[in-house]
């Protein structure tokens, strides 16, 4: 499959292509959404691993989108 990983040890495809079926955006960006921007223009977001999972925060807002604890799990990932 071009564009995409398949995770050694199990038959599940890691996809390196958007596959993303249902977006996260702060609420507060959204209440104030110019009309003529998409959310994907006016997203101000960071997207990275803490201690204990991975997190979403608003640049724009300085907010907790959402924080995903991972409960110590590993979980298969494509970078």
């Amino acid at each position: 499959m071009a564009g995409e990983m398949a995770y050694i040890g199990t038959d599940r495809v890691i996809s390196s292509t958007n596959k993303i079926t249902s977006f996260s955006h702060c609420g507060q960006c959204m209440d104030e959404l110019p009309e003529d921007q998409s959310p994907r223009e006016w997203a101000q977001l960071e997207v990275g691993f803490t201690d204990i999972g991975i997190q979403i925060w608003c640049k724009r807002h300085e907010r907790n989108v959402m924080h995903v604890d991972f409960q110590g799990q590993k979980h298969p990932a494509s970078f």
